[in-house]
């Protein structure tokens, strides 16, 4: 296990007390072991072992303020007898004692208390432990020991636990929990579409909805009902994190019922209501996600039949504009002529009856209105039970007063959905104030003469009447948008819960500490004054350089224009090349699954995977080789069966088990950022330069199954599939990968691995293209301490904004491109809630795609909102003066959205299986392939990047890159590397990386010796 950089220079050096004390001892050997003991308890609580890798820094301070050589030190020497005596002068010099029965017990006591702020992992617990004993000042039990006392605490407060959930669950709670693990065992896995008939079983409970389709709802809903009816102990779930309660759902998740059914009674009904809890959460968005989709699906079906009956109904008139001309030329020569005698000669009847059809049929108005009857006819047709279904299904609520009249709507339908007349009955009992959007109100309310036979058109009366279908309708295409920005939300769902809960419940009594995290000043004042001053610093500075740039031009015209003429092309690298041929010579193949491999032994990031079952029991090579089995055969989308034929002692069941139970996407990404930390570690700076502190953003899609609800179809790509963002550090390694939608937000995305990334990367810029930076998203980047520096590709279009009126005056030169002030008393209003967001995704109370979608201009009227716009403007603003001043910056950017680029093909060359789909419809599943795919990457970027550093070495590389090649030098190379035909994985076979052949090194040796030969002649 390696030992994390917790050694600050207070411990790296021995204090004078520390030293004499150290020095007591006789030889060099000793007092170099001795001090390196003494240092290592006072840091970690705990004696080192030789598993431990000693930090060659601590090892380096220690010798050198000792005066004797670092190699005399060898780990054999932290666990023989000397060391023993060492670890007693060390307990009697820094006061410890030695550990009892008691002090185990108290232990357990202590680890009992915190296991409801988990989940935490043995690794983590066994931390704690350490932690603990060095607080009371006792020497630490033995490992061995620790980890007897750690599963004894947890054993322990599992069994509380259960014991206090399964007292409160009511007796039809636990009659339908047996029902379902004793039913579903009878039930086979054929994979048949499920129907209303269909019995909701435990299987059913854990599946997905099955795609946007109509006659998926109904299950959909009958599943919800199902896990509804038990009525879970939510005072204990509301309590407990939701991360903790969510461990015991992936336990049932990973078992199956006759393995459920092993459980002890108390632990068996305790995880099913956990299961319960979190499943009626995640079912609950998935059905408000089902209703969104119909709902816009109906929109999109019309506009596509419109699109298709006006290509094929209008005649394209050529020469048209020719033919007016000519009728308008005859009108003007003989106006009191006879439109027969003189128009029609020179232009045919039947020619301006086309020209007239053409001309209406391209009307926005009758456009729309055209889509609108096509989507009430589907409405009324197919989809109306269904999505009264989906609406009877919610329980809505709001929490403003505009969201609390469009639900007297949603009521309004659900009590009169019954009627067959066309109309409402009563007009006037209908809510139609700030409910009917714009396009449907000529067809939701329409007018009649309530005296049609009076002979004088003052003394007629005029009524409305309400169309029935079509105010549904209406009402249901808002509340989609209005569901979206969480205006209405639904009551037990997660993604769509009630906003507030988005946000820090103790803001009160947390509020310092989150502005002191954010790094953001208390007064609002503070803050806007600092923000101005940068404003008007950079927009100064741009006015004062745009005379001088000739790279970028400001015109006056289609309102203010910005010209900026494209980049030169970079020289080309000499030595790659070079470079690549020598890898290859010296590593000619070697196999993808061997890159896994080599890195898991010398990064040990399996240690990662822990079961979610309460007990593992495979031993630890057999585990750690099925394993890699398992996640070479996600990554690479070869799938298990096909990893399992190439070696005997791990069948495709065995492989399926070990996936069931230890790998899922947490795992995955804790085992990632494992290799990510070891990555920065070993960089040679003379190689790779300075650590980079920015990363670029994008996303690529990946064709996938359709039959669920994250796979969607792409304007761009012409295909189903599902999107994969990135975030790629400049040298091509994949710090944080995620799955989305092909029409979520990228701008969620990327704040979503600014923040979740969990690496020992400083992330501090994320170079983005137009589609990953928004004016919101500028504001967020402000707050969150990080630069948004995109590529947006209507440069040319945008638009500066300047801090007073009174400041206009100051920027002449960009006269052009100024558009309005900064509304700094908006901000002021709003400034404690604009950090009480950012405070609930730092901390994690709200995931970024969620708020994203709260800020849209379907919720403007939100002041905060409108606050985000403004800080989003001044921020952009800032961005864009220092784009339009430094081409180094624009440089900087395209280069790192270019290795984005290049990224991708790489992952297709990793993924290769199944031609490169997501053979799957389970969406966990989606994201854990995505999951396996990040890890084989930079497993290939781990091994490569000590490939290249142990070249580099070399003497006879020594000096030898270029500028141009240093900067394009990239570990993402695999000419060397085959990913195909079957591989059997042997942990016993190593790749050979530092020790170079000793044929090759002779041959170097005799060359030396000539050069030198020579040049001593000469």
């Amino acid at each position: 296990m390696l030992l994390n950089s917790l050694f600050s220079e207070t411990f790296l050096c021995l204090d004078s007390e520390e030293l004499k004390f150290v020095q007591s001892n006789t030889t060099e050997k000793n007092r170099l072991a001795f001090a390196m003991m003494l240092k290592f308890f006072q840091t970690k609580g705990r004696y080192p072992t030789k598993k431990d890798a000693i930090e060659p820094m601590l090892l380096h301070a220690l010798s050198s303020q000792l005066k004797v050589s670092s190699f005399l030190f060898e780990p054999i020497y932290l666990e023989n007898r000397t060391a023993k005596r060492f670890r007693q002068k060390i307990r009697e010099f820094l006061g410890f004692r030695t550990a009892t029965l008691s002090d185990a017990e108290q232990l357990i006591t202590w680890l009992l208390e915190q296991g409801g702020n988990g989940p935490y992992t043995m690794p983590q617990y066994r931390e704690k432990a350490y932690q603990f004993l060095k607080e009371q000042k006792i020497e630490p039990f033995s490992p061995k020991k620790i980890d007897r006392y750690v599963r004894s605490a947890i054993a322990r407060f599992e069994k509380q636990f259960f014991a206090t959930i399964s007292k409160q669950l009511s007796p039809d709670a636990l009659k339908l929990f047996k029902s379902l693990l004793h039913d579903d065992m009878d039930t086979d896995d054929v994979k048949t579409e499920p129907d209303i008939n269909t019995e909701v079983t435990l299987r059913r409970l854990k599946s997905d909805p099955s795609g946007v389709k109509l006659k998926h709802v109904a299950f959909e809903i009958k599943k919800l009902m199902v896990i509804r009816s038990v009525p879970t102990p939510t005072q204990i779930f509301g309590g407990a994190p939701r991360k903790f309660i969510k461990k015991y759902y992936q336990r049932i998740m990973a078992a199956s019922p006759s393995n459920i059914l092993e459980f002890v009674p108390n632990a068996r009904m305790a995880s099913m209501a956990c299961f319960f809890h979190i499943r009626s959460q995640l079912l609950t968005d998935s059905v408000a996600d089902l209703l969104i989709k119909l709902i816009h699906n109906m929109k999109t079906s019309a506009e596509s039949h419109v699109d298709k009956r006006v290509l094929s109904d209008v005649k394209r008139v050529n020469g048209k504009f020719d033919i007016l001309c000519t009728m308008a030329t005859t009108a003007v020569e003989n106006p009191q002529g006879i439109i027969a005698d003189e128009i029609y000669p020179k232009v045919s009847q039947e020619t301006l009856k086309n020209i007239v059809n053409e001309m209406k049929h391209s009307g926005n108005r009758w456009y729309q209105s055209q889509v609108n009857t096509k989507v009430r006819s589907l409405y009324s047709h197919a989809h109306r039970k269904t999505l009264l279904e989906l609406l009877d299904a919610f329980s809505f609520q709001a929490n403003t007063s505009e969201g609390r009249s469009f639900l007297e709507a949603i009521a309004f339908i659900k009590e009169h959905q019954d009627l067959t007349d066309t109309y409402y009955p009563d007009a006037k009992t209908v809510p139609i104030t700030n409910i009917i959007p714009a396009p449907w109100k000529s067809m939701v309310i329409e007018t009649e003469n309530v005296l049609p036979d009076a002979d004088d058109e003052d003394s007629k009366k005029t009524a409305n009447k309400i169309n029935r279908l079509n105010y549904e309708v209406a009402v249901l295409e808002l509340l989609r948008e209005k569901l979206r920005c969480k205006l209405i939300w639904i009551e037990g769902a997660y993604r769509y819960r009630n906003p507030d809960d988005d946000l820090p419940t103790d803001w009160e009594t947390c509020r310092e500490a989150c502005y002191l995290q954010l790094g953001l000043p208390l007064k609002a004042s503070d803050f806007i004054k600092k923000l101005k001053s940068e404003l008007h610093r950079n927009l100064q500075n741009l006015n004062d350089t745009i005379p001088y740039n000739k790279k970028v031009k400001i015109l006056d015209k289609n309102g203010g224009h910005i010209k900026l003429t494209p980049l030169t092309a970079q020289a080309e690298p000499v030595y790659l090349d070079e470079l690549q041929r020598e890898i290859n010579r010296r590593w000619s193949t070697i196999n993808l699954i061997d890159i896994l491999k080599e890195a898991e032994l010398r990064v040990g990031f399996t240690k990662q995977f822990h079961s979610v079952a309460n007990r593992e029991i495979l031993d630890g090579d057999l585990l750690q080789k099925r394993l890699l089995l398992c996640l070479y055969a996600l990554g690479s989308n070869t799938g298990l069966k096909r990893v399992s034929a190439a070696n005997d002692d791990a069948s495709h069941s065995d492989l399926s088990y070990v996936k069931r139970r230890f790998i899922n996407e947490d795992n995955v990404k804790a085992a990632i950022v494992d290799i990510v930390n070891e990555i920065i570690a070993i960089r040679d700076p003379a190689i790779w330069g300075e650590a980079t502190t920015g990363c670029a953003c994008d996303s690529t899609q990946v064709s996938s199954w359709d039959q669920n609800l994250m796979s969607e179809w792409h304007p761009r790509y012409k295909e189903r599939g599902v999107m994969i963002y990135w975030h790629v550090d400049t040298k091509s390694m994949v710090v944080h990968s995620q799955i989305k939608t092909c029409l979520s937000s990228e701008v969620g995305a990327m704040i979503t691995g600014v923040l979740k990334h969990d690496t020992k990367m400083n992330m501090n810029k994320t170079y983005t293209d137009t589609h990953g930076q928004s004016t919101v998203g500028f504001a967020f980047s402000h707050g969150l301490n990080f630069d948004l520096l995109p590529r947006i590709k209507g440069i040319n279009r945008q638009k500066l904004y300047y801090p007073t009126a009174a400041h206009k005056n100051n920027y002449p030169n960009l006269d052009a491109i100024l558009k309005s002030t900064i509304n700094w008393r908006l901000i002021e209003e709003n400034y404690d809630e604009y950090v009480k967001h950012l405070a609930a995704l730092k901390t994690g109370t709200v995931d970024a795609d969620v708020l994203i979608k709260k800020f849209s201009k379907e919720n403007y009227n939100n002041p905060v909102y409108k606050a985000f716009i403004e800080i989003g403007n001044a921020v952009k603003t800032i961005f864009l003066c220092r784009y339009l001043s430094s081409e180094d910056l624009r440089i900087e950017i395209n280069e790192s959205l270019n290795v984005v680029e290049r990224l991708n093909g790489i992952m297709h060359f990793i993924f290769y299986g199944k031609l490169g789909e997501l053979s799957t419809n389970k969406t966990r599943e989606q994201a854990l392939a995505v999951s396996c795919l990040h890890l084989l990457q930079v497993c290939m970027v781990y091994i490569n990047t000590l490939i290249i550093q142990e070249i580099l070495s070399d003497p006879a590389w020594a000096n030898k890159l270029t500028p141009e090649d240093k900067r394009a030098l990239t570990p993402l190379i695999h000419a060397h590397i085959n990913p195909y035909g079957l591989f059997p994985l042997d942990l016993y076979k190593r790749i050979t990386i530092e020790i170079i052949e000793k044929s090759i090194q002779n041959d170097r040796n005799k060359t030396y010796a000539r050069e030198a030969e020579s040049e001593a002649v000469s």
